[in-house]
């Protein structure tokens, strides 16, 4: 049975192909139209400390093109005044769902790693690039560390030596 709607009330058009995203907990699941508007990564402080990590990467596309297809009632949501935004997460695990801009408001953002499938988009673009940490992962070229399988690391910058030394 489904849930009551929450005003994202995009009814599938039996023609039209669409991808799930999910929450860890599986209580909560999304039905996006395939494809994507568009994709990018967030550098923002705001985003950082929403999922917890160095930047988020979502996939925006028209609210009209979205809808909870389980789990309504368990979505809680957190409105932040400085950003004019509105997060929506899982309320029994957590999971990041849904990212709305008061600026923006046809469109819908979803984090891209609650997607098993493609999004007929990928995340070429970076916002708030002047945002990132220093301690992101920046492309550096990886080496295995020795004794960890599966462990890559970066090598440590090399100091120039000075002459006479």
């Amino acid at each position: 049975m489904e849930d009551k709607d929450d005003g994202l009330a995009w009814l599938p058009n039996p023609t039209e192909r669409y991808v799930r995203a999910k929450c860890l907990c599986g209580a909560v699941e999304i039905e996006m139209a395939f494809p994507a508007f568009w994709a990018w990564h967030d550098h923002s402080e705001a985003s950082r400390r929403a999922h917890g990590a160095a930047y988020a990467t979502y996939v925006g596309c028209w609210r009209k093109n979205v809808r909870i297809a389980r789990g309504v009632k368990r979505i809680a949501r957190y409105t932040d005044g400085k950003t004019k935004s509105t997060r929506a997460f899982c309320s029994r695990c957590g999971t990041p769902l849904l990212y709305e801009r008061e600026q923006a408001p046809r469109m819908v953002d979803i984090p891209r790693a609650l997607f098993t499938a493609r999004t007929g988009r990928e995340p070429r673009y970076h916002l708030h690039i002047e945002e990132a940490p220093d301690w992101a992962y920046s492309g550096n070229a990886l080496t295995p560390l020795k004794g960890y399988p599966g462990v890559l690391r970066e090598r440590p910058k090399t100091r120039k030596r000075r002459l006479g030394e």
